[in-house]
């Protein structure tokens, strides 16, 4: 009902569809130890990492290794499901604590702005493990070709790491957008998306894949384990990283890699940077407001209660030793009279 002056109008208004915002409303991510029960999940193991022999899942190495990379890049459904086999980076020589540089480029970004998150050694091993197994196999000759309603297929040849040629036009592969990109086929067989099917085609079901884990999950071995859908990964990856950030883990790591090899940029990112600043870069944030915002709908009274306790501890273990001492040195003068 709407008062003008005198005038009275009555409006139908369907309350079916009417929402009162909650401001306060938290959004759900993944415990640790969650996280780690449904990347295990994803590949067919029990709780503590062995094989389940009750489960007849397919394509395990490859649910995975997608999994683990979501989860260990923040990236969104649309960005980890159209990334290019050619666009990982390459797996270090050596094992490393620091995080690894991860480009998303703005083919699949959303509002199309690259950005470089990170990506954990050893979530990057499992995504390589796959490509030179399960993936190889899965596209070795395969016939598989996009159907033509779909527009047809886009042979590439002379691929690398930039991009290669379609039709003997050379193509970047940040210019190319997800439905183009479903339709590439290299020129050895099988779909370029990381993830493929048993056949070669590209594979991007992940909604269909995270709701029936999280369910056998559930059934089997946690009933109080939620349900995830993709975006619940990319809050699992935020409040993890600004846990390590606000707690000072991350700059422990880059200053012993700084002093070991004393060249990262990386690294001397994050002794320099505010958390916050390097979270927004990390999700691909507009600006640091729209991060505190979004970080406001997390638990962070925890992480900050959490970093404050672990602080006050090590401050009183410190005042409680130095008390010790200075007791002891009360002790020590008496001997020195006698």
């Amino acid at each position: 009902m709407t008062y003008f002056t005198d005038q009275v109008k009555v409006q139908q208004v369907n309350q079916a569809v009417r929402r009162t915002p909650k401001a306060h409303v938290t959004i759900k991510y993944l415990e640790r130890e969650f996280a780690d029960l449904f990347v295990n999940g994803l590949r067919g193991l029990t709780p503590d990492g062995a094989e389940d022999p009750t489960f007849r899942g397919w394509e395990l190495a490859r649910n995975g290794a997608v999994g683990e990379l979501a989860l260990a890049t923040g990236l969104r459904m649309q960005e980890f499901s159209n990334l290019l086999v050619h666009e990982i980076p390459a797996l270090p020589p050596q094992r490393t604590e620091l995080p690894i540089p991860f480009p998303v480029p703005e083919g699949v970004t959303k509002g199309r702005k690259f950005r470089t998150t990170w990506i954990s050694y050893d979530a990057l091993a499992a995504v390589h493990r796959y490509i030179e197994l399960d993936r190889a196999m899965a596209v070795e000759g395969s016939s598989w070709r996009p159907a033509e309603k779909q527009g047809g297929a886009l042979v590439v040849s002379e691929a690398d790491a930039r991009g290669g040629r379609i039709d003997g036009d050379k193509v970047a592969w940040p210019s190319i957008r997800p439905a183009e990109r479903r339709r590439l086929v290299s020129a050895g067989g099988g779909s370029l998306l990381l993830a493929v099917r048993s056949d070669g085609g590209p594979f991007t079901a992940w909604n269909t894949v995270f709701e029936r884990t999280s369910a056998r999950i559930k059934k089997r071995f946690e009933p109080r384990f939620p349900h995830v859908w993709p975006h619940r990964l990319r809050h699992t990856f935020a409040i993890q990283t600004i846990e390590r950030l606000v707690s000072g883990y991350y700059v422990e790591v880059a200053k012993t890699e700084l002093a070991t090899r004393g060249d990262d940029a990386l690294a001397l990112y994050l002794t320099k940077a505010d958390p916050l600043m390097v979270l927004r870069d990390l999700l691909g944030h507009s600006s640091v407001m729209t991060t505190e915002a979004y970080l406001r709908r997390l638990d962070m009274t925890r992480v900050y209660r959490d970093a404050y306790e672990r602080a006050t501890a090590e401050v009183g273990q410190a005042a409680d030793a130095a008390a010790d001492r200075e007791a002891a040195d009360e002790f020590t003068d008496d001997e020195e009279e006698l």
